[in-house]
């Protein structure tokens, strides 16, 4: 039933269900010296454990411990959100842009101008038709503010749940088998949709062999 591909919020919410399953029972959490001493790599490699068994573990959960997970991994993925923010490197003083829910952004800086690309999860579409506007852009040509259709300064992009997908440009959106996050979750798919919004700018005669390497990124929104 779930894949390789199975949404990274999804599998997280499924998967620490398994890890904090004894604790809902007995409302005991790890103590100090073992939280030290666990690395994010220690409980990535727990949830891959589990991963597929999900659905079973959690039907055999009572209301009252799936009300207790679903508060305990909300606040754990309200901790995650912000710090995955960190690792995007933003262009001072352009404001940081607001990913779409549901899709996400895909952004590079080059020559002190930052570029981002919307793009929208499969079964969703823009608000907008932006098949010919395939990013946005933010540096000194634009007074350091992002261009945008929509109100406000930072938010690139609306993606709304739509049978089809016609108002972008056929790379606007993220694979049937992926999605965001997923995108996110693994550096080979991340490079691969670098890659592609690098050779779509060369195309229009933006050359990011000298761009920032520390600000490429993908963020997804929520």
């Amino acid at each position: 039933m779930f894949g390789f591909c199975l949404p990274w919020k999804t599998l997280l919410v499924l998967s620490l269900a398994v890890l904090l399953a004894d604790f809902t029972k007995i409302r005991a959490f790890a103590g100090q010296s073992e939280c030290k001493s666990t690395t994010i790599e220690d409980v990535n490699g727990f949830l891959k454990k589990f991963s597929k068994c999900m659905p079973e573990i959690i039907a055999k959960g009572e209301k009252a411990s799936v009300n207790f997970l679903a508060w305990t991994l909300q606040g754990t993925l309200d901790l995650l959100r912000p710090v995955q923010e960190q690792f995007c490197k933003q262009l001072p003083p352009c404001p940081r842009p607001v990913a779409p829910k549901n899709g996400g952004l895909v952004c590079v800086t080059i020559d002190n101008t930052q570029y981002c690309k919307p793009m929208c999860n499969q079964g969703y579409d823009f608000q907008f038709l932006r098949s010919s506007r395939l990013y946005e852009e933010c540096g000194n040509a634009t007074g350091f503010s992002w261009t945008t259709q929509l109100v406000g300064e930072k938010v690139l992009a609306v993606c709304s749940p739509s049978e089809v997908a016609i108002s972008g440009a056929k790379s606007a959106y993220f694979p049937s088998n992926s999605t965001c996050v997923h995108t996110a979750a693994f550096p080979e798919a991340q490079a691969e949709q670098l890659n592609t919004f690098l050779q779509e700018l060369a195309e229009r005669g933006i050359d990011g062999s000298s761009r920032d390497l520390g600000a490429d990124c993908v963020t997804c929104g929520y």
